[in-house]
């Protein structure tokens, strides 16, 4: 088996918890550009829209709730930079960041079905438009994320035959206990939650792609090795999401420090089909505004070479 490096990346600019580089159009043909120098052949729009910021224009969430003025039309420009490169594009949905945390799941669900629509009728012509993601994120079946996600991916499928991302995270470190009785998970503990998971995604969430950030780094390979099992049971396609940003840093968050990259993207190797990033273009990217994510670039590409 060839060794697997990063081939996809997250587009975060409807910031939610990093900043914003404020690229505009010039500065995101070279960042594509370097996708394709990378080797990076598929980019996942996180989300397309969060609370009042949208990436596109939509009557179907401005109808909803009132929406910040949209400069820029992120979602044609990523599509038509892809389009140039042939690069697959990955569209994420809508999170409101208030109803499905309310238990108000259906309301969530309504309002994502009439965007997928807007959406798909806006910009489902575009030969880079090859995929569709799930933005709604948790550890386990908490929130309604089975009803969620599966009424989304039924809605999805009925207008198109594109693939589906989730990207679950991992309920593996002390960090993520949900209050102090709590303790992270052991694989085999995971691996029954994302049992019942996965059963009901079947047939409709085509691949899932966990945080690994995460999870304990000791702990990574074994909760992964789990998953993997769990996953090719129900016929879903195990990808890793290799974060490129650390968590265990008092700030948040700085790019990695590249010898975890290096661990993280070892242990995965035997139980993955592809390894995508959240996200390269902060904290990865040579055209960063971070320096140590120009570094982590260097090191990453002599790592590869090391191969």
């Amino acid at each position: 088996m060839s060794y697997l490096p990063i081939t996809g990346t997250f587009l975060d600019e409807v910031t939610h918890d990093i900043p914003s580089q404020n690229w505009g159009p010039a500065e995101w043909a070279r960042e594509f550009d370097t996708f394709v120098q990378t080797g990076i052949d598929t980019v996942i729009i996180i989300r397309s829209g969060y609370g009042e910021k949208l990436s596109a224009p939509s009557k179907a969430i401005s109808s909803r709730r009132p929406t910040l003025p949209v400069y820029i039309d992120l979602v044609r420009l990523f599509l038509d930079l892809a389009a140039e490169r042939g690069i697959k594009l990955f569209f994420g949905l809508y999170d409101s960041g208030y109803h499905w945390y309310r238990n108000d799941w259906t309301v969530e669900v309504d309002i994502n079905k009439a965007y997928l629509h807007e959406m798909f009728e806006n910009y489902g012509d575009s030969p880079a438009f090859q995929g569709w993601y799930l933005p709604h994120e948790t550890s386990d079946s908490g929130l309604r994320i089975i009803d969620i996600n599966t009424a989304l991916a039924k809605e999805i499928k009925s207008i198109s035959d594109l693939p589906i991302l989730a990207s679950p995270y991992f309920h593996a470190r002390s960090d993520y206990a949900v209050d102090t009785r709590t303790v992270p998970r052991t694989p085999e503990e995971h691996a029954r939650a994302w049992s019942e998971i996965f059963e009901r995604y079947a047939g409709l969430v085509d691949y899932c792609a966990f945080q690994d950030g995460t999870a304990d780094l000791l702990a990574l390979e074994d909760i992964t090795a789990a998953t993997a099992q769990e996953a090719r049971n129900h016929g879903i396609r195990l990808w890793s999401n290799l974060e490129t940003f650390d968590r265990d840093m008092p700030i948040k968050f700085p790019p990695t420090d590249w010898r975890k990259l290096a661990h993280k993207l070892d242990v995965v190797q035997p139980y993955v089909d592809k390894v995508i990033t959240f996200e390269f273009s902060h904290f990865m990217s040579p055209n960063s505004m971070w320096e140590p994510a120009r570094n982590l670039y260097r090191r990453y590409r002599e790592f590869l070479e090391s191969k």
